[in-house]
């Protein structure tokens, strides 16, 4: 009973093809400016939003792929166990919780699924150059949706946070010299290295806002769980 392209109409895939691509600029603008500031918390978050709406825009509109899929396989399963890791550390700093460092690791864990079963997760042709899965082969349904829904969950949580920018730099960490200027909190007389009126400085704190960090998570988030409704 699984969901196929042709009940969806075909500019819903081109939307959120076009939306992944999107996230992905953002997030290469935003490493980009923090580069030139020196700004490094985030950066593996950011990162992996490229990355992912890279990979996801190709699931969602085939004639956007590149790439072989283990390359990109490979990408995530790194990320994975990066993440893994780091929502490990966050535990044994902060004590039992809920790191957002783990919504992460679950993000790739979705995006291998959706390489090794491809099944309707493309737009615009019958066969998906993701993977060489046999046609029989689907995600689990059951994983498929608790997954799906641990996504939603996660965006919902996200944007109802009074912690925004959490997405990226974690509930519990503080904001200090690391974070990003939107989120810094300057000691008195404390200047950016460009200078409060310097237009790097002043590009970034537009650009690296917490609202739109989380925004650019909550649209993946649903993008991904979108996707994987469809592989059903």
């Amino acid at each position: 009973m699984g969901m196929t392209m042709t009940m969806m109409p075909s500019w819903l895939y081109y939307l959120f093809g076009a939306l992944m691509l999107c996230v992905a600029a953002y997030c290469t603008v935003v490493l980009v400016l923090a580069a030139l500031s020196r700004q490094t918390a985030g950066w593996d978050v950011e990162v992996h939003h490229l990355i992912m709406g890279v990979a996801m825009a190709g699931m969602f509109v085939t004639g956007w792929s590149f790439g072989p899929s283990v390359i990109w396989e490979l990408l995530f399963a790194a990320l994975l166990v990066w993440f893994v890791m780091q929502a490990g550390r966050s535990v044994l700093a902060y004590g039992p919780h809920l790191p957002h460092t783990a919504v992460h690791a679950l993000m790739n864990l979705a995006m291998l699924l959706m390489y090794w079963f491809p099944m309707g997760a493309s737009q615009g042709s019958t066969s998906t150059p993701m993977s060489p899965a046999a046609a029989a082969d689907r995600v689990d349904p059951g994983l498929g949706f608790v997954i799906a829904f641990l996504l939603i969950l996660a965006a919902v949580f996200t944007l109802a946070s009074e912690r925004k920018g959490c997405s990226v730099y974690g509930t519990h960490l503080k904001l200090s010299a690391a974070t990003a200027p939107s989120v810094r909190v300057r000691a008195p007389g404390e200047v950016s290295r460009y200078g409060p009126m310097s237009p790097v400085g002043s590009l970034q704190r537009r650009v690296s806002t917490p609202w739109l960090l989380d925004t650019s998570h909550v649209v993946m988030c649903i993008a991904m769980g979108f996707m994987l409704v469809l592989m059903l």
